[in-house]
């Protein structure tokens, strides 16, 4: 498109020439064929200088005027459309450069200016920041490796508009604000160009599915004991895969009226599998766990790192002493879903918020709008909860894939629904 506004710009200016220097032209041999300046001021008057006859006039020194006219006029009539033609192209062409430009900009501030690698990896991949944990009245606990989620699916779960809310005011009081609504050093369009910049590193559904199935197989193997490439591994998940069919079958069984609506068959397996009232539930809530503690690109798909407190700066492994400031582990054991900058969700909260799996397993899908509230209880409205289903962006008129996909959703609700 560059190369067709390209194009359609030089025909304009070429046109824009062949006027102008045909006008010069005229200019030019127009003086040379005037009388030379000779005599006394009443020969030089123009009343008393002989010009063409009336017969010439009027014929072929008309004729000229009149076909230069003409010539000039076909160029324009022509010329003009031509050159307008080409106005979609480069409207295109200056959006497409225009996004060139700013993902550069946006580039060099994730790697240079505002340096995010250093904590989100590089291309968004994932990392850590060095944080010092601290009691309620400020009082030193220890120093931790805080980890830091993958960008390049943030796209996936969450709108821009969410996005620059989070880089404008922080986020976990671990990710400082960085626009300057909450005081941070970078301006409106910086944050623009940032945006840009993670609209480019945004990965495809294959790779999502492959760090996110990887992470899953490493939480089974670990359950077992095994390593995550032991064929129990996909035993085990072939388990899971039975468990699910069999509550489907026992969903229909009780309800023929669901034959053939594959949507509300999958509702009512879950609602079964949540209640514990299918053969393999526990195995099929393990599962949930897992995939809600998935370590996989710094636990970017995992829920435990905003619901568990301490998840997030690994805080029941003993590290170095002599680094951490900490004698042993900050926490012998994690409170799966206790709450942290997420809300609290033991004690049955979820059942409490939402009434059924089905409405439970759509939250956890679409995520938290900015501005919208959710549940029974009317909770939220800042758009911090990322939604882990597909979302789609009628702006850009793009979609971005899933993070987990709806087997993987449901089974984490199931386990949500019985902490």
């Amino acid at each position: 498109m560059l190369l067709a506004a390209s194009t359609q710009r030089s025909i304009g200016l070429i046109i824009f020439a062949v006027i102008v220097i045909g006008f010069a032209l005229y200019l030019f041999f127009n003086s040379r064929a005037a009388r030379p300046e000779v005599g006394s001021e009443l020969e030089l008057a123009p009343n008393r200088k002989p010009y063409l006859d009336d017969s010439e006039l009027e014929g072929s020194k008309l004729d000229k005027t009149l076909l230069t006219g003409l010539a000039m006029l076909m160029v324009i009539s022509v010329g003009l459309p031509l050159y307008w033609l080409g106005e979609p192209g480069r409207h295109d062409g200056l959006i497409e450069l225009t996004d060139e430009i700013f993902t550069r900009r946006g580039t060099a501030l994730y790697e240079e200016g505002a340096d995010c690698q250093a904590c989100h990896g590089a291309q968004g991949s994932g990392g850590s920041t060095t944080y010092t944990l601290t009691d309620n009245e400020g009082n030193f606990i220890a120093t931790v490796a805080w980890t830091a989620p993958s960008l390049n699916t943030v796209l996936s779960r969450y709108s821009e508009d969410e996005i620059t809310h989070i880089l404008n005011y922080g986020r976990n009081n671990v990710m400082p604000a960085w626009g300057a609504p909450g005081g941070g050093p970078l301006t409106e369009q910086q944050l623009e160009y940032l945006i840009y910049y993670l609209r480019s590193i945004q990965i495809p559904e294959a790779d999502i599915r492959s760090t996110v199935d990887q992470g899953i197989r490493d939480g089974i193997a670990q359950h077992l004991n095994v390593a995550n490439n032991d064929p129990s591994v996909d035993e085990w998940l072939a388990s899971v895969e039975e468990t699910v069919e069999e509550a489907r079958s026992m969903a229909l069984a009780a309800d023929s009226s669901l034959a053939g609506d594959e949507d509300a068959i999958r509702s009512a397996g879950l609602e079964l599998l949540s209640a514990g009232k299918t053969p393999g539930s526990e195995l099929y809530l393990t599962y949930g766990r897992i995939i809600f503690n998935n370590k996989a690109a710094s636990g970017t798909y995992s829920c435990a790192r905003c619901h568990t407190y301490g998840w997030s700066f690994d805080a029941t492994t003993d590290g170095d002493d002599n680094i951490d400031g900490h004698p042993g582990p900050i926490l012998e054991a994690y409170k799966d879903g206790g709450g942290f900058f997420g809300p609290n969700l033991t004690g049955g909260s979820t059942l409490d918020q939402f009434e059924t799996a089905a409405e439970h397993a759509d939250f956890i899908s679409q995520g938290q709008d900015i501005g919208q509230t959710y549940g029974r209880g009317g909770a939220g409205g800042n758009g911090q909860m990322p939604g882990f289903g597909p979302r789609r962006d009628d702006n850009l008129e793009v979609a971005y894939p899933e993070t987990l996909t709806p087997d993987q959703i449901d089974a984490v609700t199931a386990f949500e629904r019985n902490l």
